[in-house]
């Protein structure tokens, strides 16, 4: 969990870095908006595709600890909910970023005017953003759940 947050802070940086570079057009190290971009993409889907995983192991390992009898089924319906609530903001963002970095090749191409493109980049950040605030809150609901498995053992 803590390799999440830590990525997921990462991943703000790269963002912010790589909006502000495409907005007043400077290098990041050396690299191009463009470049820098290729870079903050692989990371943020990384990144994103880890928080799942998180939720979908502990999940499971939730799942198995209700059925060997560690806990009631009202924590499963909670672990349901969560995740009810979180993948769709995960895919979400994923997919709001990716189209912001693929709508890259459209600047950079005279296809579409630059407006489309902040446009794009203000809905995928405050998006991210927002996705933040509820992957928080899913951390704290999960160790939450699975605390609860914990007392009822002893």
């Amino acid at each position: 969990m803590i390799t999440c947050y830590i990525l997921m802070l990462i991943n703000l940086i790269n963002l912010t870095l790589t909006g502000t570079s495409g907005y007043f057009n400077f290098d990041i190290l050396g690299a191009s908006h463009t470049r820098f971009a290729l870079f903050m993409i692989l990371i943020f889907t990384i990144t994103e595709t880890i928080v799942m995983y998180f939720f979908i192991t502990t999940g499971k390992a939730i799942k198995s600890a209700i059925e060997s009898g560690l806990g009631n089924n009202d924590l499963w319906l909670r672990e349901r909910q969560l995740k009810m609530k979180l993948f769709p903001q995960l895919m979400l963002t994923i997919f709001l970023v990716g189209g912001w970095f693929i709508h890259i090749g459209a600047i950079e191409n005279n296809m579409s005017p630059v407006w489309v493109h902040y446009l794009i980049f203000s809905i995928a950040y405050v998006h991210h953003l927002w996705s933040l605030k509820v992957k928080n809150s899913s951390f704290k609901e999960q160790l939450s759940i699975i605390s609860k498995l914990e007392t009822e053992e002893s």
